[in-house]
């Protein structure tokens, strides 16, 4: 009798859960279809706004891009999918500036984590939400993002460059004259100095920052305290010895 039973009771549960997935499939059949038909629908295809699809550089209405050449986008991917190749420019004052040569992206092993667009200090990377990057070859799949010629570095104008010229040699008076006044008061507070001046070590290091008063006065620096450091070792050597002596 219990078996009629339970075989019943089964029968019922069954039936029970059949109804309730009928009723899932019911209500999704009269649904309209969603069902995108690809590739027959490119036209029509229709891609969310923040679909990330490959990298790119974010160029202007005059062909110029934001990225400086930092590195951070290659150092925070965690695949290796960014190769930022640098070069160094020569500027109109005689120094050199750093500027982006190549930058190199793999879609084939590239995450879409999007590190290297928040992380950028410039805004200068951003996801395209193009869907279509199918190809048949590998190689293909490595990019150079800035595919458009560089342009050559603003040059100010003669008056541009004589106020320029001199904020800059202003910036380096007024830095010759805190690093002699840090020197004389540092000279006249501290005791005698204890470097050897004819040692020849000492000669080659003070000879090499020669004309630049804020670089001798740490070498300075750091000599008084390595022969400071050589003065006190010397002096303890006797108290050491008196006291072996005595354990003897």
């Amino acid at each position: 009798m219990g078996s009629v039973k339970d075989y019943f009771s089964g029968l019922g549960s069954g039936f029970l859960s059949l109804l309730k997935g009928m009723q899932v499939t019911g209500k999704e059949f009269v649904k309209p279809k969603i069902t995108e038909k690809y590739p027959e629908n490119r036209e029509t295809h229709h891609i969310p706004q923040r679909f990330r699809a490959c990298l790119e550089l974010i160029y202007d209405d005059e062909g110029n891009h934001k990225c400086i050449a930092c590195g951070t986008c290659e150092r925070n991917c965690p695949n290796g999918t960014i190769n930022v190749l640098t070069k160094m420019v020569d500027k109109w004052d005689g120094t050199k500036k750093k500027k982006l040569d190549k930058y190199i992206y793999d879609l084939g092993s590239c995450t879409f984590c999007q590190l290297c667009v928040v992380s950028c200090p410039t805004d200068a990377l951003t996801f395209s939400n193009d869907f279509e990057q199918a190809v048949f070859t590998r190689s293909k799949l490595v990019k150079q993002l800035n595919y458009l010629p560089e342009k050559p570095e603003p040059e100010p104008t003669e008056e541009e460059k004589a106020k320029l010229l001199a904020e800059k040699q202003a910036k380096i008076e007024a830095a010759k004259k805190a690093a002699a006044a840090k020197k004389a008061a540092g000279a006249a507070a501290a005791p005698a100095s204890l470097i050897d001046e004819n040692d020849p070590k000492v000669k080659a290091a003070l000879a090499k920052c020669a004309g630049d008063p804020e670089k001798e006065a740490k070498v300075r620096e750091a000599l008084e305290k390595a022969a400071r450091l050589k003065a006190e070792k010397a002096a303890a050597a006797p108290a050491v010895d008196n006291e072996n002596k005595k354990q003897n």
